[in-house]
């Protein structure tokens, strides 16, 4: 009868043990801050990174390309200018697809490019860019245009820009997207922004 009664004073507290490994188990399983390792957070490294330069558009009625140089003059990286119809220019063909390769601890200069067709100057400026994936955002510079300036595309001119990506040596991954949204301004807020600037 003491034996009885000993099993019904412990089947609660075992009870209890029991229902709490079994919460904790769950909540292991369930919780969205459980981190696991996989071979995706893990990239490895890759002779030829595809690297592919993205454009999103925000009040902005023209479309920006990625051009090789022309290799008729040397250019200096970040110069920035526009070219009138009919004129030699310093970019020549186009990249096709966007997508450049690099090697882990190389780099490569090349031009964006943007026509004008339009009657009217254009005023636009760049957000900073975003990188995908993001595990293999580390170890890459992208030497661009999202330098918080505005920038101008006379009507019936080219505005082109010479850009760079360099990869470290130890660089870790295959593939890389690379996007920056544009956003189409005013003249007086591009007026006003360059005025502060200089305050």
């Amino acid at each position: 009868m003491r034996n009885k009664k000993q099993v019904y004073r412990i089947l609660p507290i075992i009870s209890f043990f029991i229902c709490l490994a079994f919460l904790f188990c769950g909540e292991k399983e369930s919780d969205p801050n459980h981190h696991v390792a996989n071979s995706a957070t893990n990239p490895k490294p890759s002779n030829q990174v595809k690297v592919v330069v993205k454009w999103e558009y925000t009040s902005l009625p023209l479309t920006m390309e990625i051009r090789e140089p022309s290799g008729a003059q040397s250019l200096t990286l970040w110069t920035t200018g526009s070219i009138p119809a009919g004129k030699r220019t310093p970019f020549g063909d186009l990249i096709p697809e966007s997508q450049i390769v690099l090697k882990p601890g190389s780099k490569k200069q090349f031009l964006l490019v943007m026509e004008n067709p339009t009657n009217e100057p254009v005023y636009f400026f760049a957000a900073p860019h975003s990188a995908l994936p993001v595990e293999h955002s580390f170890g890459f510079k992208f030497k661009c245009l999202c330098v918080n300036h505005a920038f101008s595309v006379p009507p019936k001119e080219t505005w082109y820009r010479v850009v760079e990506i360099r990869l470290s040596p130890d660089y870790l991954g295959d593939h890389l997207h690379l996007t920056h949204n544009l956003i189409g301004i005013t003249k007086e807020r591009m007026l006003q922004f360059e005025k502060n600037a200089t305050k």
